[in-house]
């Protein structure tokens, strides 16, 4: 993972307020939300659950809130799906279209299974609990849910951290595949029936990253290889797999992935055993779920994440709720040289958004000092810029954050270097000693860079070099009063293509 480094020094004190409501990413009605969950396309609906507290605003007891949307970006909030009960608190999990009634649970029609955790407190001490996958359906559009008087499915084996199924069906083995977290692995499960689970295979020692958090929240899917040489396989399968904040790890929470092939029983990872790939190199993009169920005539992946980190999640500014879900992504596979990665682009909804005051400027090179490109008057905006800079040259990109947060460029002797810091200061200790960083961001070949941006209240999602690099990161400033600008610290730049694109209003 990243490592952290001291913030540059502010000149003042950069205080983070509480947030306006976003205009553009999913927020809870009220209370505390973290992990998106049950991600599911039904009935021209897409649902998305989420844990949940709707007594305060910090973590609590588990449920699943609820939410639909018919266009990815207006959503109605639903009743909670699932409230703790006798059994435990409602953890994560996945949900599916039980097409063909394959538990036998629809009466010979088609209806939704959610898949989750419960989570049993056994003593006062956090730390002392016990947690096993269960069910629960729905057959009336996912307006109400009725828990499967066989649960739980799965028992844990005497694993501590038994959490967060990811079930999808698998066409090549005909039957269901679980993905489950448990400790610092990956279990495997397949059912022919949704309801009978056996373990086939296990992956993850030796893997990746490995903090001393365990690992959560699975997702796997398989994906077409935009540039695949010849002879080489034209798909891979992404496993996704979050780590929670731990004190070895200074970085907090953060998402990793990895490719391979998955054969309905193994995932094989095909990159050596040790590389990290990082599916977003910000500080606040965790728990990535995808959607089950999406048409092949859409045929997109499309994911979403909860935008916070669990160092300082329970300390940020608030406005009578806490927590937001990023905008929904669509994933897509490209071969590199340095193996296939993924690589990001938001949804294709957003273009159909009322977008208004959209302008741009003609190139121009740019010396040293601060240079104000546009002041877009508005707290949603909509960017893209592409950059080309001189040798030696070394610039600040401030998206309408002023002194809280910017991107940095340099050109270096083999390419850009990519670097971002990020200051703020709410009064609360854990907020104030972890939100603040300064950490690598990556290194691009050849001497520009293209960015591309959505700004919302409360969040800056910046996509580099065509998606390749995901930077997501919280932002308490005030968009809306601040302007785009660029400072050049060394050398010169030219900003070659500038496109922006604000809401007048929400």
């Amino acid at each position: 993972m990243t490592t952290l480094t001291q913030c540059p020094d502010a000149p003042t004190h950069d205080t983070c307020s509480p947030p306006a409501r976003p205009a553009l990413h999913f927020t809870p009605p009220g209370g505390w939300m973290n992990d998106p969950n049950g991600l599911v396309f039904f009935d021209d609906e897409y649902h998305l659950f989420y844990q949940y507290y709707p007594h305060d605003r910090v973590w609590g007891p588990m449920h699943w809130g609820h939410a639909v949307s018919r266009d990815l970006v207006t959503w109605e909030t639903l009743p909670t799906a699932l409230s703790p009960d006798e059994a435990g608190m409602c953890f994560s999990g996945s949900a599916i279209v039980d097409e063909h009634d394959e538990s036998g649970l629809f009466a010979g029609e088609r209806g939704l299974a959610a898949f989750y955790t419960v989570h049993r407190p056994l003593s006062d001490d956090p730390q002392d609990y016990r947690q096993a996958q269960c069910l629960a359906v729905s057959d009336d559009r996912g307006r109400s849910w009725r828990r499967y008087t066989g649960n739980p499915l799965i028992e844990s084996p005497g694993i501590k951290d038994f959490r967060d199924p990811k079930v999808f069906w698998h066409a090549p083995s005909r039957r269901w595949v679980m993905a489950l977290a448990c400790g610092q692995v990956i279990h495997f499960y397949v059912s022919e029936n949704l309801l009978d689970w056996r373990l086939v295979s296990e992956f993850g020692e030796g893997q990746g990253a490995h903090t001393g958090h365990p690992w959560e929240c699975p997702d796997l899917f398989e994906l077409p290889v935009e540039g695949a040489g010849s002879g080489e396989p034209d798909s891979r399968w992404v496993l996704v797999v979050g780590i929670g904040a731990s004190d070895d790890n200074a970085f907090g929470s953060f998402t990793q992935y990895f490719i391979g092939h998955f054969d309905g029983v193994r995932f094989h990872n095909e990159n050596p055993a040790d590389r990290l790939l990082m599916m977003d190199e910000g500080r606040d993009f965790y728990a990535v779920q995808s959607w089950s169920g999406i048409p092949e005539r859409d045929g997109r992946r499309l994911v979403i994440a909860w935008m916070s980190n669990w160092q300082y999640a329970n300390q940020t500014p608030e406005s009578g709720w806490r927590g937001a879900m990023s905008f929904p992504r669509e994933l897509s596979l490209i071969a590199t040289a340095e193996g296939v990665r993924l690589r990001q682009r938001f949804a294709g909804e957003l273009t159909r958004l009322p977008w208004r005051h959209c302008s741009g400027i003609e190139p121009l090179v740019l010396t040293a000092g601060r240079h104000v490109l546009a002041n877009p008057a508005s707290g949603q905006v909509q960017g893209r810029l592409t950059l080309a800079m001189a040798p030696q040259g070394r610039v600040e990109i401030d998206i309408q954050q002023g002194g809280h947060q910017r991107l940095v460029v340099t050109r270096q002797a083999d390419g850009l270097r990519l670097s971002h810091w990020r200051r703020g200061e709410n009064g609360q200790v854990a907020f104030d000693s972890h939100y603040p960083h300064a950490h690598d961001v990556g290194h691009l070949p050849g001497t520009r860079v293209t960015l591309e941006w959505l700004l919302d209240e409360g969040s800056l999602e910046l996509l580099i070099d065509d998606g390749r690099i995901s930077l997501t990161h919280l932002s308490f400033a005030e968009p809306a009063r601040l302007p785009l600008a660029i400072e050049v610290l060394a050398g010169t730049c030219r900003v070659e293509a500038l496109a922006l694109c604000s809401l007048e209003d929400h």
